[in-house]
């Protein structure tokens, strides 16, 4: 992926012009799309509006822009990271945060910047608890963990569906908001519509 610093971005459609350049890896790619079209399907369990399904797929597409600035060596890394690495790693949300800039909405700026919070404080950058972490940053941290979980990564091999349900379930309530959990679920034992769920994300970051 590329070094840090990256050119200011300035709107949306140039936002994901970046994203898809720097981002060399087709995986992390689909990473990035999977989670956004996961998050509006929970979102709309969650009886959210149209606005509000847009700011999670655009938050959610754009989660790890800040992982541009991490060396390649980190990312792909097949062990584990040291401390160094890990600080440097932990970095990616505020860093996200910078690339973004202030021209978006502030709730998707805040689910970029918090998805890696968690509910019992123990998350990262600043250590937000319970409802002080946006909905929409719980949204994309259930839905980037299950989606991390069915995924193979340099260190290890995806779980199955009902493994990554199981490691969920043991983190509703500690790390990730239950009831977001919940909609996940159901969501994901709800069929999809017929059309294509990436012309229906494209739709929604035209929009």
């Amino acid at each position: 992926m590329g070094s840090y610093p990256v050119p200011q971005i300035k709107g949306w459609l140039d936002a994901v012009a970046v994203l898809g350049h720097l981002v060399k890896d087709r995986e992390a790619l689909g990473h990035n799309r999977r989670v956004a079209q996961l998050c509006v399907r929970i979102g709309r369990q969650l009886a959210m509006t149209t606005n509000e399904l847009r700011v999670l797929s655009r938050a959610g597409l754009l989660h790890d822009i800040g992982k541009v600035a991490i060396p390649d060596q980190i990312l792909d890394k097949n062990s584990a990271l040291d401390a160094a690495e890990w600080t440097l790693m932990r970095s990616h949300p505020e860093i996200g945060l910078s690339l973004l800039g202030q021209s978006r909405s502030p709730r998707e700026m805040l689910a970029v910047l918090y998805h890696h919070e968690r509910l019992d404080g123990s998350g990262y950058p600043y250590g937000l608890a319970a409802d002080s972490i946006p909905i929409e940053a719980r949204i994309v941290a259930a839905a980037d963990t299950y989606d991390a979980l069915t995924s193979d990564r340099p260190y290890r091999k995806a779980c199955t569906p009902l493994e990554a349900r199981k490691v969920l379930l043991e983190e509703a309530g500690r790390g990730l908001d239950p009831k977001v959990v919940s909609a996940m679920f159901a969501a994901l034992e709800t069929p999809t519509v017929t059309r294509s769920p990436e012309r229906a994300l494209r739709n929604f970051l035209l929009a």
